[in-house]
């Protein structure tokens, strides 16, 4: 039985689904650019990433060299890579704690590539969101008094601004370009 891809390799698996990359162009969104704050993914730890997709079958590596530089690996989606990316793309994730992770990584790539698919996801993802802080206010209520009253507050409190951060968002992408 094969294991679930980890996030940082659904993470590399997006941000491949921008355009093939070198691995130490990659480095540079995750350690130095846009996705440090949310996802800082060591060198290291990508390489090690860029492995198992390959052994999965979702990555591939053309070998290139340019002059008398060293060869560098330009790493693509194989069609499978593709569809598996595509897939994860557009689920909305199920846990409140992999919107700061997961649902952001989403979000980046599908403004990059395909705006309409990223409103889409932020609808999908305030449904979610939703139903999940309608739970939350029947948990404390029935929790009654005590700890697990807090935790209660505490999960319907992240989950209202969620809602609230999502609802902002959705109103930005549908507002005409040049709107503030």
């Amino acid at each position: 039985m094969t294991r679930e891809l980890l996030a940082g390799e659904h993470a590399v698996l997006a941000l491949l689904r921008t355009r093939p990359m070198y691995g130490y162009e990659m480095a540079r969104y995750f350690e130095g650019e846009d996705l440090r704050e949310v996802c800082p993914i060591e060198q290291g730890s990508l390489y090690t990433y860029l492995r198992n997709l390959e052994g999965r079958a979702l990555v591939t590596w053309r070998e290139e060299r340019e002059g008398l530089r060293p060869p560098r690996k330009r790493f693509a989606l194989t069609p499978e890579g593709e569809a598996v990316v595509e897939r994860w793309l557009r689920e909305p994730v199920e846990r409140l704690r992999e919107v700061r992770f997961e649902l952001l990584v989403k979000l980046y790539v599908l403004h990059a590539v395909d705006p309409e698919a990223e409103a889409a996801l932020v609808r999908d993802q305030l449904q979610v969101c939703e139903a999940y802080r309608e739970r939350a206010r029947e948990r404390v209520v029935q929790a009654g008094d005590g700890f697990l009253r807090l935790v209660a507050q505490s999960k319907l409190s992240a989950a209202d601004a969620t809602v609230e951060w999502l609802r902002d968002h959705l109103a930005t992408l549908s507002a005409p370009a040049g709107t503030p």
